[in-house]
């Protein structure tokens, strides 16, 4: 069973009582969604038809993802660059690739910078999924200046005529001054 699989399966109930509302709600906002998009689900999943719990959140869920999607405005003059933050283990290098996977297929030509130079295999990642989906990967040596690599991927993006630059960074706690202080050199 797959992580939403799994997610849902505390959901399996048929009805929704006032306490299985609660809990997904904390989920929600635990995971980051904030309490405007959190309360919106909640809405959604409170008009779903559905007989099952689990499938009034799958359903709702999936609607309020799709009409939130937005294409990136890409620039018509130089690289588009996407900055990719969040905290430890959300999933932004996968995020990352599978953005450039996205753009390279639509016929951009993307780059890719691996810095996050904290976690050893994090660069690692971003050039296995580099290789899969046929796209450059950019990094620097371990350890590395990560302000730097990202330098050097926005310049290389615009003498080579990049149309997307994705810098893949370091997850991070709003409360790790070191790190925001390193996304501000970065910015």
């Amino acid at each position: 069973m797959g992580l939403f699989g799994s997610f849902l399966s505390k959901f399996s109930k048929s009805k929704a009582t006032i306490e299985d509302l609660e809990q997904f709600r904390e989920i929600l906002i635990s995971s980051d969604i904030g309490v405007k998009i959190t309360e919106e689900i909640l809405e959604l999943v409170k008009r779903e038809k559905s007989e099952e719990l689990s499938t009034a959140i799958a359903n709702s869920l999936k609607s309020k993802l799709i009409s939130s999607s937005r294409a990136i405005n890409l620039s018509t003059v130089g690289p588009t660059v996407v900055l990719i933050v969040g905290v430890n283990g959300t999933g932004k290098t996968t995020s990352a690739a599978k953005l450039a996977n996205y753009y390279a297929k639509s016929g951009k030509k993307v780059l890719l910078v691996a810095a996050d130079t904290f976690r050893a295999a994090a660069v690692a990642q971003l050039q296995t999924w580099g290789e899969r989906i046929g796209v450059e990967v950019l990094s620097g040596s371990s350890n590395s200046d990560p302000a730097a690599i990202a330098f050097d991927g926005a310049k290389r993006a615009k003498d080579e005529g990049f149309d997307l630059l994705i810098i893949d960074t370091a997850g991070r706690l709003h409360t790790k001054s070191n790190l925001m202080d390193e996304l501000g050199k970065i910015q």
